[in-house]
C-alpha cells in the first residue's frame, strides 16, 4: 500500500512507472482519479497557449489536426494510488492496442476479466477508461469517439446478471486520429509498352529480350501513356498528438514530352492521357512523339530492331533496305509481325514473318517460313502459307496458297487451289484442287496431283464437319418443334390475357383492389411472351448457324472431274500424275512418256464406270 499522491504531469505513465519502482508495485496495481485536465498549442514562438475547454471542438476538427505547424500537449492534475482490497475494477485485465499508425486506438477487455455491479458503475467505468487512455498517452478530447452507448449496454448486462466474467476479448474504439493522406509523385505509365508485351516473360519464366519495344504498333483510340498528375497529400496525427508528416511534391510538375496532332490530348483533374487517332506505331524524335505508319530500316537483327510484333490490323508498313549482298535484311532467328513488309535483300535461316502483304527483292532461306496474304518473292527456298504466292524462281521451296504464281520452278514442292507455272524443271511437287497450268517444260521427274482437299491453310475443312453439321441440324430441329409448341400456347392465350389485362385495366379505372391472383395470371401471361420471344430469336440463330455450315459445306471443294494439267507444249520424259478421290478413298494414277504429246490432262470415266487419266486436247 501507499498514501495517495496528487501530481500535476504532461506524461502520466511516466509518473506511474516512477511511483511503481518507488514503492516497489506492480504498475498494474496503481489507479489514477483525474482532477483536472488542461490543453494546450505551442505558438509560433513555442510558447504554450491554453486551449478554452468552450473551443476544444474546433481544435478538433480536421483542419486543425492536419496543420503541422500545430503542437498539443496537455497537463494532468491527478491523484494516484493503489489499488485496495474491494476495489470495483479490482477484477479487470485490461489495456490499449493501437493500429499500426497508432491512429486507432482500442480499450481491450481481456478473457477472465470480472465485474460486479454496484450504483455509480457506469460514471466510473467511463473513468476507468479515461484513466488507460492517459496510461497510453492518449490526449483527452481532441480524438474523443462515442463509445458510451456500449459501456451502458455491459452496466445494463451487469445489472441483470449482478457479476460478469468475460470469456473472450472484448475490443471497444475508445480514440480516434487521423491517417495521412498520402502524397502522389508525378508519374509517367508507358500503356503502349504494356499492350505490346515488352519484356513479358513466356509460360517457364523466360524473358524474350529480342521483344525491346523498336516498333510499338496502335491502333486508332488505343491509349499510349498516361501521366500522373502530382498531388500534395496532409498530414495525419496520431491519438497522441504527434503528426504523421506526408511527402512534399511538386504539384507543378508537367510532361517533359510533347505529342503531334496523331495523338489526342486528354486532360483531367488526377492525370493526362494520350490516345492514338489512328492506326500505325509511336514515333519519338527528341522530346515529340507521333504516330506513323511508315519506316524505313536497314536490317532487322537483334542488335538493331529486336523482334518485331504488332497488330495486323495497325496500318504499318516496314521497309528494309540490305544494299549488303553478303548478309541478311532479315537476320537469323528473328520474328517479324506487321501489316505490310517490304525487303530488299534476304531472309535469313529459323525467321519466322506473319504480314498482310510481303515483297522480298532477294530470296529466302530454307529454314525460314512466312504466313502472309499476298506474297512476291525472288527467290524461295523457305516455307509459306498465303492466299496468293507470285515466286520468280522456286528452289527447293514450299509454297502453299490459295493461287500459286511461279515463274521458274526448278525444284520444290507447291501445294494450292490453282498452280501457274511458266518455266517448270525437275523434281517439282504440284497438288491442286482446281487445275495445274504449264507455259513451258525444261525437266522431267515431276509429280502432278489433283486432289480436292487441297486448301491454302486458311479455310481448312475439318473431318468432322459433317458430324457438327448433322448436330447442328438436330439441334434446330428440337428448336422448330419447341417453338412451335410455345406458339400455339401464345395463340391460345391470346384471348384470355386480353380479358385478363382488360380487367386489370377496369379496376384501376374504378379505384378498385386488384386481385392478386389476378396480377398472378396477368404476370404469367407476360412470361410467356417473353419465353416466346427468346425461343424465336434462339431459331433464327440457329438457322442462321445451319445456313452458314451447309454453305461453307457446299464450297468446301471443286469438283474432281473439273480438275486438270493444262500445258502449252508436251511433257517431257517421265512424269507421274496422280487423282486422289474420296467416298470412297483412292488414288487413279498415270506415269508419262513421251507418246503423251497432247496439252491436257484430266480425269474421266469411260461407258463401264472405269475412272482414268486421259491425254487429249478437249
Amino acid at each position: 500500500m501507499m498514501k495517495p499522491v496528487d501530481i500535476v504531469t504532461s506524461n502520466v505513465a511516466k509518473e506511474l512507472r516512477r511511483l511503481a519502482a518507488q514503492n516497489s508495485i506492480p504498475f498494474s496495481k496503481l489507479y489514477i482519479k483525474i482532477k483536472n485536465v488542461e490543453t494546450f498549442y505551442k505558438d509560433a514562438s513555442k510558447n504554450l497557449v491554453e486551449i478554452p475547454a468552450h473551443e476544444l471542438n474546433k481544435y478538433a476538427q480536421e483542419e486543425y489536426l492536419r496543420d503541422a505547424g500545430i503542437e498539443f500537449e496537455q497537463q494532468y492534475e491527478i491523484v494516484i494510488d493503489s489499488y485496495y482490497r474491494g476495489h470495483p475494477f479490482d477484477g479487470m485485465i485490461c489495456n490499449v492496442e493501437f493500429d499500426e499508425n497508432d491512429t486507432l486506438a482500442y480499450f481491450v477487455i481481456k478473457k477472465g476479466s470480472k465485474l460486479s455491479y454496484y450504483d455509480d458503475l457506469y460514471d466510473d467505468f467511463l473513468d476507468y477508461i479515461d484513466e488507460y487512455k492517459l496510461r497510453s498517452n492518449i490526449l483527452l478530447y481532441l480524438f474523443d469517439v462515442k463509445f458510451e452507448d456500449t459501456i451502458k449496454q455491459f452496466v445494463d448486462v451487469i445489472k441483470q446478471i449482478k457479476t460478469i466474467t468475460f470469456k473472450e476479448d472484448k475490443k471497444i474504439l475508445v480514440a480516434q486520429g487521423l491517417n495521412a493522406i498520402e502524397s502522389i509523385n508525378a508519374d509517367i505509365f508507358m500503356t503502349i509498352e504494356e499492350n505490346n508485351e515488352i519484356g513479358a516473360e513466356d509460360s517457364e519464366g523466360r524473358v524474350n529480350y529480342a521483344n525491346r519495344g523498336f516498333l510499338l504498333s496502335c491502333v486508332e483510340g488505343e491509349q499510349l501513356f498516361e501521366f500522373i498528375k502530382p498531388q500534395q497529400g496532409s498530414n495525419g496525427r496520431t491519438c497522441k498528438g504527434t503528426i504523421i508528416e506526408v511527402e512534399t511534391v511538386n504539384i507543378d510538375a508537367k510532361p517533359t514530352f510533347t505529342v503531334e496532332d496523331s495523338i489526342e490530348v486528354q486532360d483531367s483533374f488526377e492525370n493526362i492521357k494520350f490516345l492514338s487517332t489512328k492506326s500505325g506505331y509511336l514515333v519519338k524524335t527528341g522530346n515529340q512523339y507521333d504516330v506513323s505508319n511508315t519506316i524505313d530500316v536497314e536490317e532487322i537483327s537483334f542488335k538493331t530492331t529486336g523482334t518485331i510484333n504488332s497488330d495486323l490490323d495497325s496500318e504499318i508498313s516496314i521497309n528494309v533496305i540490305k544494299n549488303d549482298p553478303l548478309e541478311d535484311a532479315i537476320e537469323e532467328g528473328m520474328h517479324v509481325k506487321v501489316q505490310t513488309l517490304t525487303i530488299k535483300g534476304s531472309v535469313g535461316p529459323n525467321t519466322k514473318i506473319e504480314a498482310r502483304d510481303i515483297s522480298i527483292d532477294g530470296q529466302t532461306h530454307g529454314e525460314s517460313s512466312i504466313k502472309c496474304v499476298n506474297a512476291k518473292i525472288s527467290l524461295h527456298k523457305g516455307k509459306i502459307v498465303a492466299r496468293k504466292v507470285e515466286v520468280e524462281t522456286l528452289e527447293g521451296g514450299e509454297i502453299t496458297a490459295d493461287i500459286a504464281i511461279v515463274k521458274n520452278a526448278m525444284s520444290g514442292k507447291i501445294k494450292a487451289k490453282t498452280i501457274e507455272i511458266e518455266v517448270l524443271g525437275s523434281h517439282v511437287v504440284m497438288e491442286a484442287s482446281g487445275y495445274i497450268q504449264i507455259e513451258r517444260i525444261r525437266g522431267e521427274e515431276n509429280r502432278f496431283i489433283l486432289d480436292p482437299s487441297v486448301d491454302s491453310g486458311f479455310n481448312t475443312i475439318k473431318d468432322d464437319d459433317q458430324a457438327y453439321f448433322k448436330k447442328i441440324e438436330d439441334e434446330l430441329k428440337t428448336l422448330i418443334n419447341t417453338y412451335k409448341e410455345i406458339t400455339l400456347k401464345v395463340k391460345n392465350s391470346l384471348e384470355p390475357c386480353e380479358k385478363i389485362k382488360a380487367a386489370i385495366i377496369n379496376s384501376k379505372n374504378k379505384g378498385e383492389e386488384i386481385s392478386s391472383g389476378l396480377i398472378q395470371k396477368f404476370k404469367q401471361c407476360k412470361v410467356l411472351k417473353v419465353h416466346y420471344k427468346k425461343q424465336k430469336e434462339k431459331v433464327e440463330y440457329k438457322k442462321e448457324q445451319y445456313a452458314k455450315l451447309k454453305d461453307k459445306l457446299a464450297k468446301s471443294g471443286p469438283n474432281i472431274f473439273d480438275a486438270k494439267i493444262m500445258l502449252s507444249e508436251s511433257l517431257k520424259g517421265f512424269n507421274h500424275i496422280t487423282y486422289r478421290l474420296t467416298k470412297p478413298q483412292r488414288e487413279i494414277e498415270l506415269n508419262t512418256n513421251d507418246t503423251m504429246y497432247k496439252k491436257i490432262f484430266k480425269l474421266e470415266e469411260d461407258e463401264d464406270g472405269v475412272l482414268k487419266i486421259v491425254n487429249t486436247n478437249d
